[in-house]
């Protein structure tokens, strides 16, 4: 037990050496902006160093040597631009800190979201869909802390202390060696409690992301919850895991208020002994009042970026736990894919399965050595039970999964050989719930023809059967859609996505159960639109309604991922007209 705590432990330390890694390898895409935070730091001490400086001569004037209030007037004037200067300094800082901040999460996202599109579903199999969410936005969001708040900081205390230290000690000694000798406590404890700190926040994250994924299944099964009477209990579970995280997060604050009461306590034990030392020495007259006052003044600054670098250890310890998610995804190798330039030929593919086989993992689901021919300008309908591996076999044939073995030919050219953007072009799918964005109607339309005039939408609506509900709206095609379509039933979401098809340039068409949810009059609508769309182009329509099947021109059937048969759509449905 004990050795595998420690192996768990080292392992920790590891992966937070290898977050860590990764985000200053990340700082490098923005040195520019991070140089400039450097340069204004050192400008900052420079100001701060003056101001102290006018302020103790000041002093001096008016106290000792019995100056006039009008002789200093011109020394505070300066003291005021200097705090203006010292303001405006530290303003510019921080928006450089933001900017370079900024660009990093856009760079980062927009790989993430990339790695994820190569990945696909295959390559993500076994992770849970609510942790990548929280990864891809909240998990990208606390890398903000760590370059706005922890390497500014990082880059002041690095600079400013030691800066102050060669000022200070020429002129108090003493002074110097207390800052010395105590300014090295603060980042000891500040590494001391971050090190426990850094466990709970990994334990913090990881209840996020299991809270996140829990509420992501909820919502998604919240109608099948409701009507099983399970909600109410369900939502007891998610208050007590709400509560856990609520409970985490307050143990990490309780850290981060006892490093911080920890490094207030050295900071202010140490100005209170340099003031001592100032006393004596002003006492016994060895000191002018004027260095004295200013090394007093620099103490306070001496410790201050120490302190706030101690205070921003929490916002590090958040985006290394962000990162230990980021950079592992980032670094997944993605299935081989499309590795060619070719490009389709024009018109209707033929699509050959040479013995393909793919599994998403167990012994269930996936195809087995399928062989199959789609010929060019063909229907062909694909039957099968649940789990036969239709879904699967559509998926393979655009695309979105990568054959573990065998290959797939596009009128003799390999699959991968073709370019991936032309090949997506030239396809266009149906799934069984398709996906829109939140916006009007003709935007999710023409998503994949924005150029498309009114005539041509008007023309793929009619064909898809839409025109009915259309028409009826108030907004028509400005209509606007909430998110995954939320203000339209399943079937007219389906018509939409029809028209959709109906629209773009694609030879290749992919219904997975297109007639499903509509009632008997308009499945008969889409299916002699059906018939409209194959004109030029190549179809797989997955479905087993009798309207359907009869328009195609062959059907075949899957069995435990495999083509069992291959027959005409009479052959198929006769039994079933027998039987009736």
């Amino acid at each position: 037990m004990s050795d595998h705590s420690e192996q768990s432990s080292d392992d920790s330390v590891h992966s937070g050496k290898g977050a860590e890694r990764w985000l200053f390898e990340e700082a490098r895409e923005v040195r520019g902006l991070l140089f400039s935070v450097v340069g204004l730091a050192v400008a900052i001490g420079v100001l701060i160093v003056f101001q102290a400086r006018l302020l103790a001569t000041a002093c001096q004037a008016l106290v000792i040597d019995g100056a006039a209030v009008d002789a200093i007037l011109p020394l505070a004037a300066v003291l005021v631009l200097l705090a203006a200067g010292r303001a405006l300094c530290t303003y510019i800082m921080e928006n450089r800190s933001a900017a370079a901040a900024a660009r990093v999460k856009r760079a980062v996202r927009s790989r993430l979201y990339r790695k994820i599109q190569l990945l696909g579903s295959a390559g993500l199999a076994g992770g849970e869909t609510g942790s990548l969410v929280e990864t891809v936005t909240k998990g990208v969001d606390e890398l903000e802390h760590y370059f706005t708040r922890f390497l500014p900081q990082l880059v002041l205390a690095a600079i400013l202390p030691f800066m102050f230290l060669i000022i200070i000690v020429p002129s108090e000694w003493r002074s110097g060696l207390v800052l010395l000798f105590s300014a090295p406590c603060i980042p000891l404890f500040m590494i001391l409690i971050g090190r426990g700190s850094e466990k709970l926040h990994r334990r913090q994250w990881s209840k996020l992301s299991r809270m996140a994924g829990h509420l992501l299944d909820l919502v998604a099964g919240l109608p099948d919850l409701v009507i099983s009477g399970a909600a109410k209990r369900e939502a007891e579970v998610v208050a007590k895991v709400s509560d856990d995280y609520r409970s985490a997060t307050m143990t990490v604050l309780r850290v981060a208020f006892l490093s911080a009461f920890t490094l207030e306590f050295f900071a202010t034990v140490g100005t209170a002994v340099v003031a001592v030392i100032i006393g004596f020495r002003l006492l016994s007259g060895e000191l002018p009042l004027g260095e004295g006052l200013f090394v007093l003044l620099m103490a306070p600054e001496f410790y201050l970026p120490l302190r706030n670098l101690g205070l921003s250890y929490h916002s590090r310890m958040q985006g290394v736990a962000a990162a230990e998610r980021i950079s592992p995804l980032l670094g997944k190798v993605a299935p081989a894919g499309f590795s060619g330039t070719l490009l389709p030929a024009p018109g209707a593919p033929a699509i050959t399965f040479e013995s393909v086989s793919f599994r998403y993992g167990g012994e269930r689901g996936g195809v087995r050595n399928v062989d199959f021919t789609l010929p060019s300008g063909s229907v062909t309908a694909l039957v099968g039970e649940s789990g036969a591996g239709k879904t699967t076999f559509a998926r393979l044939l655009v695309g979105l999964a990568r054959p573990e073995s065998g290959r797939i030919l596009v009128n003799g050219q390999d699959l991968t050989l073709l370019d991936a953007e032309s090949w997506r072009s030239s396809i266009a799918w149906v799934s069984q719930s398709p996906y829109f964005t939140a916006g009007t109607l003709r935007e999710n339309l023409t998503l994949g023809r924005p150029d498309a005039d009114d005539d041509e939408i008007a023309a793929a609506i009619r064909a898809a059967a839409a025109d009915q509900f259309i028409n009826k709206m108030s907004g028509g095609l400005d209509t606007v859609l909430g998110d995954r379509g939320a203000g339209l039933s399943g079937g007219e979401l389906r018509r939409l996505a029809l028209a959709r098809a109906y629209l773009s340039p694609a030879t290749l068409i992919v219904l997975d159960e297109p007639t499903a949810g509509l009632d008997a009059e308009s499945e008969k609508l889409v299916c002699d639109a059906l018939h409209n769309l194959a004109s030029g182009r190549t179809l797989l329509v997955i479905s087993h309604r009798e309207q359907t099947l009869s328009r195609a021109d062959r059907v075949a059937e899957m069995v435990d991922g495999r083509i069992d048969r291959i027959i005409t759509p009479h052959e198929f449905l006769s039994p079933v007209a027998g039987l009736v």
